[in-house]
């Protein structure tokens, strides 16, 4: 149980019905479990329509702020305001606390690092993290007031894309380790510079206690700007992690085994290595800040390699599926969640690693890029003609500049929205072929999934 009563009572500074207990809070009616409280927040829809629709999927309570008809009474908690409800929520289950909090963020890879850092101690101690993507506003407050008591390691992602948002973001997860995973031009549109984004980006050290650890990698090329924000914010302990010689956690040495990879890694005096299934460079890049994570915890590193052997790659995130259409056979990489310049370059050396002989690229456009759109979008160009994909197929505005700069040799198509695209698959795809499908979530190529059938 995550909520009683009284602790309810003591967050909320409201008298609660004493049969009232729960799990985790939800905003989301579909997504409620049984025993979990729903919390009627206010956005695009009013959560108090959908109130009753929780109690029916099994929720032990509601938090609302206004009388609903027909709901039973011992199972509504009345507030002033759900949003500040929240808020004070998450704020007491931070103060209650004793686990040890990581705040992840980056341009790339903080999900994928985020969900790596809870696998690898899992197997070392009680763990809480982050939901998917709930990185946000509303997702990191929910994140912690759904955390139980007895957690030892809390493991937060905090995401933005506007100047002051990790700041408070920061201020309520109080992060004693912070990991920042990369920095690219990722929400250009929204910043004068990428510095501003490695600014912003660096807020994640603005409040940490004095014995606070960073962990930032040494081999961006934003290094020295996170240098000078660390200084500015007087944190003292810094740590590194990448391919670099000089990396606190060093990334020696990647081999492709063909379904297998072997990774080196070194931190201090000692060689580590990690045979897995396949996954990609910039996967095992981020492994590096996870090892190292795990000594700066003082855990034991050996039994942390042991817990590779449950990673696997997550749908959206670069996991291969195998699908068919029309009795034909295709293999999928599905990294469609989302894109920038640095995630689409990492996607396209992953496709460049695997062996196949018939490799397609689906590229959507990246967008929040400003006006960079045109040149960053131009800079893939190579990086597709190097990844050995001899058909390339476009969707998006943006993706034209592409377009009209492959070679002809590339057999290409370009197309103004991902349904044009899906009405014309059948004619451009033929079977016994390896599909990487990557882009900003905007221009929604998880909908070429729904084309196929999952084996």
């Amino acid at each position: 149980m995550i909520w009683s009563a009284a602790s309810l009572s003591e967050a909320l500074n409201i008298t609660v019905n004493p049969k009232i207990y729960g799990e985790e809070i939800q905003f989301n009616s579909n997504s409620v479990k049984e025993g979990d409280l729903f919390i009627a927040l206010s956005g695009n829809q009013d959560g108090h329509n959908y109130a009753m629709d929780a109690l029916r999927q099994g929720a032990n309570a509601v938090i609302v702020m206004k009388e609903i008809d027909g709901l039973p009474k011992d199972k509504v908690i009345l507030v002033e305001d759900t949003l500040e409800a929240l808020y004070k929520m998450a704020e007491y289950k931070r103060k209650k606390s004793k686990a040890k909090f990581i705040g992840v963020t980056g341009s790339v890879g903080k999900t994928g690092t985020k969900d790596t850092i809870k696998i690898i101690l899992q197997g070392l101690g009680k763990v809480f993290a982050s939901r998917g993507n709930f990185n946000n506003y509303l997702g990191v407050p929910i994140n912690l007031a759904s955390m139980p008591d007895d957690v030892e390691y809390a493991i937060f992602e905090m995401g933005m894309n506007k100047p002051g948002e990790i700041r408070n973001l920061s201020k309520m997860v109080r992060p004693e380790i912070s990991l920042i995973t990369s920095i690219s031009e990722a929400h250009l549109e929204f910043f004068d510079s990428v510095h501003s984004i490695v600014d912003a980006k660096s807020e994640i050290f603005e409040d940490m206690p004095k014995n606070g650890i960073a962990v930032i990698p040494l081999d961006n090329k934003y290094y020295g700007r996170i240098l000078f924000n660390l200084e500015k914010f007087g944190v003292k302990n810094i740590y590194t992690f990448g391919r670099h010689d000089h990396a606190d956690s060093r990334f020696k040495h990647y081999e492709n085994l063909g379904k297998e990879v072997r990774l080196v890694y070194q931190i201090d005096s000692k060689e580590i290595e990690i045979k897995l299934p396949f996954v990609p460079i910039h996967y095992a890049r981020n492994f590096s800040a996870v090892l190292l994570i795990v000594k700066l915890l003082g855990l034991d590193l050996n039994k942390a390699v042991l817990q590779f052997n449950n990673f696997e790659l997550i749908d959206g995130r670069g996991k291969i599926k195998n699908v068919t259409k029309d009795e034909k056979n295709f293999q999928l990489i599905c990294d469609y969640y989302n894109a920038n310049p640095e995630s689409l370059a990492a996607s396209l050396e992953y496709l460049k690693e695997l062996d196949h002989h018939r490799k397609v690229a689906v590229i959507g456009d990246m967008l929040e890029l400003g006006k960079s759109s045109m040149q960053l979008h131009l800079d893939l160009v190579q990086k597709i003609i190097d990844s050995g994909a001899k058909k390339v197929l476009l969707v998006g505005p943006n993706s034209s500049h592409i377009y009209n700069s492959l070679p002809d040799t590339i057999n290409k198509a370009h197309f103004e929205n991902v349904d044009l695209l899906i009405a014309k698959l059948d004619e451009l795809i033929e079977g016994d072929e390896l599909i990487l499908i990557k882009g900003s979530r905007g221009i929604k190529l998880d909908k070429i999934i729904q084309y196929f059938t999952v084996v």
